[in-house]
């Protein structure tokens, strides 16, 4: 596509006036007019002004932002509210509320050797019950508690359960096979 422009001086030589390089300063800057516009498929902008060339290329407002407003690639983020990897995601605004975010319940506030279980199913796996001799056992309270026992059936192991209060042998019947 070709440019039409129109270039315009607005300075008239007087008669005998040398034409060098120190009298062409004296003209000052030409102003240059684009007739029509180039198209943004053609390479131009397809406007007139700076404001309809942000515009017609989509480039928004981060275009006339200053850069002090972004952060630097290394921090992912505006530096005044990027979360810092040595921190460990312990400056987190609301923990709590991250945690919901990523569909954690609240088992994943629990100490990991201290689980409490208050809903749900275990399944999958082989659970290691907590093993006693008979003068060691824990307090039988809460009820609900299960444990090993390696003397508590007249010397022999077993299972035992607590009601609350005792522990109570869970009857083993025979070795099981296929």
């Amino acid at each position: 596509m070709a440019i039409t422009a129109s270039v315009t001086r607005g300075y008239t030589f007087a008669t005998g006036v040398a034409v060098d390089a120190a009298s062409l300063n004296q003209l000052g800057e030409p102003g240059v007019t684009v007739a029509t516009p180039i198209a943004v498929g053609n390479g131009g902008t397809n406007a007139t002004t700076a404001s309809a060339a942000r515009t017609n290329l989509g480039l928004g407002t981060a275009a006339t932002a200053a850069t002090s407003d972004f952060a630097t690639a290394a921090q992912g983020a505006k530096a005044d509210t990027a979360l810092q990897a040595a921190n460990n995601l312990s400056d987190l605004a609301a923990a709590a509320t991250a945690r919901t975010n990523l569909g954690l319940g609240t088992i994943a506030t629990q100490a990991s050797n201290a689980v409490a279980l208050t809903g749900g199913t275990i399944s999958g796996t082989i659970m290691t019950l907590p093993s006693y001799a008979v003068s060691g056992v824990p307090s039988a309270s809460p009820a609900g508690q299960v444990i090993y026992v390696t003397d508590g059936n007249s010397g022999a192991a077993t299972v035992a359960c607590s009601n609350g209060s005792d522990w109570k042998v869970v009857a083993l019947g025979a070795t099981i096979s296929t």
